[in-house]
């Protein structure tokens, strides 16, 4: 489904309700696709809440349709800061995107033990590894790693292989894995030019 949907648009159920309205979208990373609205909290949600793409029936004017009544809405998925993250500066053109959160971390942000025992399927990353697509050949080695104020990594810039005269870093979406010598992504490099931002690390800090 491909549709526009403005921020701050009213959601309309479908009873008639007006539910909240557009706070934000969740974006697939790989694509630049919508995912999901984030509907803000308001008269009928305490708390932000997750509305599928799945459910919104089509816009009209200035109000986004939706095919759930009122009393269903209130059964939506409660939005979450540590589920998602904001993309790297230069997607999207600024505020009101959000990606769903991957669960990578920078080796000199937090102790190795304390991610693991929180979280055992936890990506950890660190500068100087290499990196390799998703068959296996080169792309570079991470030289600088971007994160939010989570401590997750939202990105991280290589240098030498395939981006070795560009600043672009790789988003953290495409991490499929890693241990102490390697970092492989879930992609080839053909994809990965399409799914790499410019190199900004503004929104993030830079590990150090």
């Amino acid at each position: 489904m491909s549709m526009n949907i403005d921020l701050g648009a009213d959601i309309i159920s479908s009873d008639g309700e007006k539910l909240g309205v557009v706070d934000s979208l969740v974006i697939e990373p790989n694509n630049g696709s919508i995912q999901a609205v984030v509907v803000r909290k308001g008269l009928f949600f305490p708390t932000d809440k997750i509305l599928p793409l799945q459910m919104v029936t089509g816009i009209e004017g200035d109000a986004v349709r939706v095919n759930i009544s009122k009393d269903d809405a209130e059964q939506l998925t409660e939005y979450m800061d540590s589920a998602y993250v904001m993309p790297p500066a230069g997607y999207y053109g600024g505020y009101g995107y959000m990606w769903p959160a991957a669960s990578v971390y920078s080796r000199d942000l937090m102790v190795d033990e304390q991610i693991r025992e929180r979280m055992p399927d936890a990506i950890i990353l660190s500068e100087g590894t290499l990196v390799v697509d998703k068959d296996g050949d080169e792309v570079g080695r991470i030289s600088e790693i971007a994160s939010d104020d989570q401590s997750r990594v939202t990105g991280f810039k290589v240098e030498e292989g395939l981006f070795r005269h560009h600043e672009h870093y790789i988003p953290a979406h495409t991490v499929a894995k890693a241990d102490d010598t390697v970092v492989q992504l879930s992609v080839d490099k053909g994809t990965l030019e399409n799914v790499t931002g410019p190199h900004n690390l503004e929104r993030g800090r830079k590990a150090s």
